[in-house]
């Protein structure tokens, strides 16, 4: 589907009719969201943060039918409660002013949890569309859901889609476009309706099988009100009459609701269920708390009557009422099912087995490696030899000690075609197969083993695919870190993972301490590298606002990539590093080359004498280079070595043993590159990059010292 839907001649009626179009896309995780963002918007995508959070917000537009749609995808969350900071940006979103209507997307094979979440949203009554996706999975199970059954319950549009082939997607802005101009225009004397036939024999329908069809104003009418939950839903005569007695003391204070956006309805189920967030806005307009006080009041008679906490009663009471609906509306056929469901019912039992699951994932880890390297390795040579081709004609038509040529070229242009050949080319191959795994549905399951492990340092089982992608570069690993679905892990997350040796790291490492020294102090070296891992996640986890929340995830059937959506899907990943981050690493490549014209970077050596000679016991000289090596680790190595030829000497005559250690030690533990602190600025914010910063540059400082003075100690006795 393009980006751009085609348009077709506006009637001269439509001319009252509301010409922009703000849609929102809600539902659980894994249910396809994205997806139809995608088919829906294409390459008409931006990326970027919710005012004042750090959660990601992704916007789209398209034109279609002389309507501007604009479309934002809301986080994939699970209910409408403020247990994470998506939760709290989707419900604000939702009830805001910018929402025209909300497209509620569900997965049909998993319609019971679903519906959950569609029940919180009714209760806010804003505008919305049922779209039932993955229906095609759900055919291969021989089951079917009853579409008619579903809107008279709901008295809402319920339309099946097959969102990765763009079946039924085409159709969601039929709707919206009927739902919208109706309520903004109030016509009462519509004549006819464009109708899909939802009901075609596959159990959807594509944008091609549609026909006209005459409805009363009446059913057209009653189909666009909001319906009555009272109708759907009932928690129980006790929890109703609290919840009515809530809803009349709001009543009463008729202040209190000119200043709320939410339904009355809503607010009292959340007073009870003592939803954080609710408390606040009411204990600000109320100082006396006289309804919350009462709030609490029910809650606490209603969890005496149960023998249970208010949220385990008010949930029982919604997946009692979601039951009888399944039960009217899920259609199981008769036979045998679909071959291809056992093989991906094997294939889900082998990749989460407790010992064959463990060796498909480090053989997944490995592969991902092995791809993301091979790939970026090749087309690294490749512009490093463009750009030593394209200095030898500069340098042949300019000085090459010309300031211009050493500031724009080797600061500037050295600097982008840095970016481009040793990060870019390693980000887009990382996001590719990312990608993939999540697309065909790995991803979740690898998760889903290295939970139980990852818990112990506060993150999720996640997080393990870019701490292994650190290894070979930290720039698309800790970009990769966005995969988490809190803040609080998504921090932790990026910590843990700038900690990892990158390969240029592990450049210097070898170069130095494993040609010299032996293999044996290269795997003290990491034994020291990754307690300190561990013991930072521990610390972290103790000390960081908040708890470790339990993964939860839809393990969706495997199924084959849509490749269109996955490239869609990298591009728009890769957007945001092309033209966020290059331009920060060329302006930072400047005003380096700048410092090293004037020797600007010479006192930091007489600087730094105290922590580099004295502290940590190394040759002067060393500061300089560990600054050099914020730019790009391995030049630490390429320099050294260049001093050591200037001076006559070999790096084993420059460097004792122990100095090779310390030095090693340090590169490893301290700042990662400067590319690494964009991204994770980018992923964060600049005062939290600082923070990291500042933590391993005191770790790495720390431990330096301590090995030296302990080598010292212990050779002095």
């Amino acid at each position: 589907m393009s980006c751009h839907l085609p348009k077709t001649p506006k009637q001269k009626s439509e001319n009252e009719y509301k010409k922009s179009i703000n849609i929102a896309l809600a539902g659980n995780p894994n249910v396809g969201k994205s997806v139809i963002f995608n088919q829906l918007t294409g390459l008409s995508q931006t990326i970027g943060n919710w005012p004042g959070k750090t959660v990601e917000k992704m916007e789209g537009y398209l034109d279609f039918r002389g309507y501007h749609f604009n479309i934002v995808d809301l986080p994939g969350i699970y209910s409408l409660s403020t247990y994470s900071i998506e939760e709290i940006v989707s419900r604000e979103y939702i009830v805001s002013e910018d929402v025209d209507l909300i497209i509620n997307v569900i997965d049909a094979t998993n319609l019971e949890r679903n519906l959950f979440f569609t029940f919180q949203l009714l209760e806010l009554k804003v505008p919305m569309i049922l779209a039932i996706n993955q229906m095609d999975i759900l055919h291969k199970r021989n089951m079917d859901i009853n579409f008619e059954k579903l809107e008279e319950i709901f008295k809402l549009p319920v339309l099946p889609l097959v969102a990765i082939h763009g079946v039924g997607v085409h159709q969601l802005l039929e709707e919206a476009i009927e739902i919208v101009v109706y309520r903004h225009s109030h016509l009462h004397h519509r004549k006819s309706k464009v109708k899909i036939s939802k009901h075609h024999s596959h159990g959807y329908s594509r944008r091609d099988h549609i026909h006209k069809k005459m409805i009363p104003e009446s059913i057209l009418k009653k189909k666009f009100e909001f319906p009555d939950l009272s109708t759907i839903l009932s928690f129980g005569k006790e929890v109703e009459i609290k919840i009515s007695e809530i809803i009349n003391s709001i009543r009463d204070e008729q202040y209190l609701m000119n200043n709320f956006h939410y339904p009355l309805r809503f607010l009292a189920t959340k007073l009870l269920e003592n939803d954080e967030e609710i408390k606040k806005l009411f204990a600000h307009q109320d100082p006396s708390s006289k309804i919350i006080q009462k709030a609490e009041d029910a809650q606490n008679k209603l969890e005496e009557i149960h023998g249970e906490d208010i949220n385990t009663v008010i949930s029982s009471e919604i997946y009692n009422n979601i039951n009888k609906i399944t039960q009217q509306a899920l259609i199981v056929k008769t036979g045998k099912q679909a071959k291809k469901l056992s093989i991906a019912d094997s294939l889900d039992h082998i990749t989460t087995h407790s010992i064959w699951g463990y060796v498909i994932l480090i053989l997944t880890i490995f592969g991902i490696y092995i791809f993301t390297f091979t790939i970026g390795d090749f087309f690294k040579g490749v512009i490093e030899d463009i750009y030593g081709i394209w200095s030898e004609g500069i340098y042949s038509l300019f000085s090459e000690n010309s300031l211009p040529v050493k500031i724009l070229w080797d600061g500037g242009m050295g600097g982008l075609m840095g970016a481009i050949g040793g990060v870019l080319v390693y980000v887009i191959p990382f996001f590719l197969i990312i990608e993939v795994l999540q697309d065909s549905g790995y991803l979740p399951r690898a998760a889903f083993l290295m939970d139980r492990i990852m818990h112990s340092i506060g993150v999720h089982g996640k997080t393990i695919i870019p701490m292994i992608l650190g290894f070979g570069c930290n720039v698309p690993a800790c970009a990769g870190c966005r995969i988490m679905e809190t803040e609080r892990e998504k921090k932790i997350s990026i910590v843990l993972t700038s900690l990892i040796p990158c390969a240029a790291t592990m450049t210097v490492v070898m170069g130095l301490v494993g040609r010299y020294l032996g293999l044996g102090w290269v795997v003290f070296l990491f034994a020291i590298n990754f307690s300190v891992i561990l013991i930072v996640g521990r610390i972290l986890n103790k000390t960081m606002p908040g708890e470790c929340t339990e993964l939860i995830m839809e393990m969706h059937e495997y199924r084959m990539p849509n490749y269109s959506v996955i490239a869609k899907q990298t591009w728009l990943r890769t957007k945001e590093f092309v033209f966020r981050a290059l331009p920060i690493i060329v302006f930072f490549g400047i005003a380096l080359e700048i410092l090293l014209i004037f020797n600007a970077l010479e006192p930091v050596n007489l600087f730094l004498y105290p922590v580099t000679v004295f502290w940590l016991g190394l040759p002067a000289a060393a500061g300089i280079f560990l600054i050099y090596g914020i730019l790009r680790k391995e030049l630490t190595l390429v320099l050294l070595a260049l001093f050591a030829e200037n001076l006559g000497l070999t790096l084993l005559e420059l460097f004792t043993p122990i100095q090779m250690i310390v030095f090693s030690l340090v590169t490893m533990l301290y700042i990662p590159c400067f590319a690494t602190i964009i991204i994770i600025a980018k992923q964060t914010n600049w005062k939290y990059a600082l923070k990291i910063s500042i933590m391993e540059i005191s770790i790495a400082l720390l431990i330096g010292g301590i090995v030296n003075w302990g080598f010292i100690f212990f050779t002095s006795l």
